[in-house]
C-alpha cells in the first residue's frame, strides 16, 4: 500500500460520529465504541493488503491505548528523506519487540528480560477531521527503529537548527516498561496476539517541530549512528 491510498482510506472512514470525544474524560462504553470503529478500520485496510507491524502506545491517566503502525510505515533507520510538507514533527522514543503471546501469562518476566530500542516517530497533520485522533492512528506517519539494541547515553540532533536532546535509555526504561506491559495486555485483549509487533511507548522529548527540523537528523549512541535521516 502506498501512503496515497492509506490516506484515501482514513479520509473516506466514518467512526459513526465519535470525534467529539474527550479521551481524558470517557466512559468505558464510549472507549469500547471508539476501539470497535478503529478495529474496524484496521480491518478494512488489512483487507486491502496490509499488515501490522507494530503499536503506538497512547498513554493516558486511566490506562492505554494502542494504534496500529503498519508495514509500510516501518522507515529505514539509514538514509531517509522525508519533505517537512508532510509532518507535524518527530518524537523520540524507546522501542521494544517481542511475541505477544495469546495470554497474559509470565508477561511481566518476559517483558523484564527485553533490550530496548532507539526509535523516533514521525508525526502528520491529520487525515481526516471529521474523525477521532483513535481512528486517524494518533497521527503516525512514519517510524525509525534502531537495528542494534540501545544502552547507556544517546543523543538526538535535530535538523539545521541544531536542536539536541541527550537522555539515559537505562533511565527511561523504567516508566517504558509499565506501558509496555499495559500495552501489550491490551494487544491481548483486544485479540491481536499470537504475532511479533515492535511497540513504541510514548515521547520522550515532546514534539520537535518538522519546520525545526528541516536538515540533518541523527540519533547517536556512544558514537554510533542508530537512526539518520533528512528532512527536506
Amino acid at each position: 500500500m502506498t501512503f496515497n491510498e492509506y490516506k484515501k482510506t482514513l479520509a473516506s472512514f466514518d467512526d459513526t460520529g465519535l470525534a467529539s470525544l474527550e479521551i481524558t474524560d470517557i466512559s468505558p462504553t464510549e472507549l469500547g465504541s471508539l476501539i470497535t470503529e478503529q478495529d474496524r478500520l484496521i480491518s478494512i485496510l488489512v483487507e486491502q493488503g496490509v499488515t501490522i507491524a507494530g503499536w503506538k502506545i497512547v498513554d493516558k491517566s486511566d490506562g492505554v491505548i494502542i494504534s496500529p503502525i503498519f508495514d509500510f510505515q516501518v522507515l529505514s533507520p539509514i538514509g531517509e528523506r522525508i519533505s517537512h510538507e508532510v509532518l507535524q514533527g518527530t518524537e523520540t522514543e524507546v522501542c521494544f519487540t517481542l511475541e505477544v503471546p495469546t495470554s497474559s501469562d509470565g508477561i511481566v518476566l518476559h517483558i523484564t528480560n527485553l533490550n530496548p530500542h532507539a526509535a523516533v516517530e514521525l508525526i502528520r497533520p491529520v487525515i481526516n477531521t471529521s474523525n477521532h485522533s483513535v481512528c486517524d492512528f494518533y497521527f503516525n506517519h512514519g517510524v525509525l527503529i534502531s537495528q542494534a539494541p540501545a544502552a547507556g547515553e544517546l543523543t538526538f540532533t535535530g535538523g539545521n537548527q541544531c536542536y539536541t536532546f541527550t537522555f539515559m535509555i537505562e533511565q527511561a526504561t523504567v516508566k517504558k516498561r509499565e506501558v509496555l506491559k499495559q500495552g501489550v495486555l491490551e494487544c491481548i485483549r483486544r485479540g491481536y496476539g499470537g504475532d511479533t509487533y515492535f511497540f513504541i511507548t510514548g515521547t520522550l522529548n515532546g514534539l520537535v517541530p518538522a519546520i525545526d527540523s528541516v536538515g540533518h537528523n541523527m540519533l547517536i549512541n556512544d558514537k554510533e549512528v542508530l537512526i539518520s535521516f533528512d528532512i527536506t
